[in-house]
This record gives structure tokens, sequence and C-alpha cells, in this order.
């Protein structure tokens, strides 16, 4: 492949992964937004496994698509992109996962008490976001987008839509 395909490989690669977490984010955050006020702190479990349910479709089709360029759409072939991509996603997102509860139920009960009032420094934020809700954001993006990031396009690259003729 050459120095330029793998250029553009990575920057369409970035551009629908902006777009991917845009969608995880967004099915999150309405789900939060309808789901905390009658159930309560612990939503975030069924949003992000809903959010990573969509934003991985999405994911699947405009990486096949666009980033990676797989034309064929024979039925064998595409079951196995279909299974090997799920399956490296959801082994991406039980990291998602991990990280967030981590983040959440362990790391957010011990900065509570110097991250509100850092939080309540900032001009608009508490009006827009509670602590809670800021928290969830800079972390889900910052901490766990990253990792995720990095290796979906490690999987996806390298294992699931593989051209032949491509080292292993």
């Amino acid at each position: 492949m050459e120095k330029r395909d793998k250029l553009r490989e990575i920057a369409v690669y970035a551009v629908f992964g902006v777009l991917t977490t845009a969608v995880d984010f967004a099915v999150y955050q309405c789900l939060e937004w309808l789901l905390r006020p009658r159930w309560g702190d612990h939503t975030y479990l069924l949003s992000i496994t809903a959010a990573f349910l969509v934003a991985t479709a999405f994911a699947f089709v405009v990486n096949k698509l666009f980033v990676f360029r797989q034309k064929s759409w024979e039925r064998r072939q595409l079951l196995h992109e279909i299974w090997t991509f799920t399956s490296a996603r959801l082994f991406s997102f039980g990291v998602s996962y991990l990280f967030t509860v981590l983040v959440f139920d362990l790391l957010w009960l011990r900065c509570e008490a110097w991250f509100t009032p850092l939080w309540l420094r900032v001009p608009y934020a508490p009006a827009l976001f509670g602590p809670m809700e800021a928290f969830r954001l800079l972390s889900r993006l910052a901490l766990v987008g990253v990792v995720v990031v990095i290796l979906n396009y490690f999987f996806s690259k390298w294992v699931v839509f593989r051209k032949k003729g491509e080292k292993e």
C-alpha cells in the first residue's frame, strides 16, 4: 500500500471514527437524559450497551464501504466480516465497559471531593451539566475513547477487512 493510500485510509478512518463516536455519544446521552430521572444513577450500564449496538452497526457499514473499500457483498464473506467485526468490537466494548465501571463506580467515589469544586468554577458548566454528568462526558471521551479507537483500528485493519495478500 502506498503512503498516500495509507494516509487516506487513516484520515477517512479518523473522520468516520469521530462520526461513530458522535453516534455512540448521542445515543448514550439521549438514553441517560431519558432514563436517569426515572431509574437513577446506574442507567449508564444500559445506555452504553444500547449505544454500542447502534454505533457498531454504523461503524461496520462505513468501515466496509468508505474506509477499507470492501466492495464484495458475497454472503459468505459478508457474514465472516460481520462476525469478526462484531467480535472485535465486543472485545473493545469489554475494555470500554471495564474502564467505565472502574471510572464511574470506583474512581468517582474517590475524586468527587476534589473534582466538584473545580468543575463549579468553570463558567456555565454547572448550569449545563452537573458534576457527575461532566465527569462522565470527559472520562468517556478522553480516557475510554482513545483506547477503544486504537483497538478498533487495529482489529478492522488487520483482522476484519484485511485484503488478500497482506501480511498477518
